[in-house]
């Protein structure tokens, strides 16, 4: 009988263990470098929820890629001095239109489905909405005059405001089948936005400005 008998190379367990550990560490390792997770696992929490903190974070990461810059500014300072000026002409016309003629009609920047209210109600409606707005365009001309940051917030909220509430009624109009979906309407609604970031902007540029005492490089008169 043959007594030599073949070997058979039987795989090492060390050698097993360790490829298998190589490639739960290379999981990890992309894994991290995938989704960005830091080494402390308990900043991580459902229940540490702080508005404020969520809202100055969310804000710094729209001003890091926004184009609130130094060699941009100019641009976005005119830009505001120019809408401002038309939005408070325009907003003057549509003031004095509905005070000299009630059965004018509205002009809207977006689609509306339309409710039907009582006219004098209406038109009350109106003539308060128009004039609140007014104000405020006014306040904010002046603040962008006078680098007051102070009287451009009025603005600044009414327009918050309103933006959220038109927002909100669109969306769920879209979502219940009242009105489609328009390129202009989301477009109108994303140029308002975009405007207000760049009042928002200028008023932080004015806030610093004050605080280091350099506002006359930004004064217009």
């Amino acid at each position: 009988m043959p007594t030599n008998i073949p070997k058979l190379d039987l795989p090492n367990s060390n050698t097993k263990m360790f490829e298998m550990q190589h490639i739960t560490f290379r999981i990890r390792t992309l894994l991290h470098r995938a989704f960005y997770l830091s080494g402390d696992y308990d900043m991580y929490s459902i229940w540490n929820f702080c508005p404020m903190t969520n809202w100055n974070q969310a804000k710094a990461l729209l001003q890091s890629c926004s184009l609130c810059r130094a060699e941009s500014f100019p641009i976005v300072f005119w830009l505001v001095v120019l809408f401002s000026l038309f939005g408070a002409g325009f907003n003057c016309y549509e003031l004095m239109q509905v005070w000299s003629c009630p059965c004018a009609k509205l002009a809207v920047w977006r689609q509306r489905h339309f409710y039907v209210l009582d006219h004098w109600a209406l038109r009350k409606a109106r003539l308060v909405s128009s004039g609140i707005i007014m104000i405020a365009w006014l306040m904010l001309i002046y603040g962008i005059i006078a680098i007051s940051p102070h009287a451009m917030l009025p603005w600044i909220l009414v327009t918050s405001f309103v933006l959220s509430v038109e927002w909100f009624i669109w969306l769920l109009e879209v979502i219940t089948g009242r009105l489609p979906i328009n390129l202009q309407t989301l477009l109108s609604q994303v140029l308002h936005v975009f405007f207000l970031g760049m009042v928002c902007c200028v008023k932080s540029v004015f806030e610093v400005a004050l605080g280091e005492h350099v506002e006359h490089s930004l004064r217009i008169i």
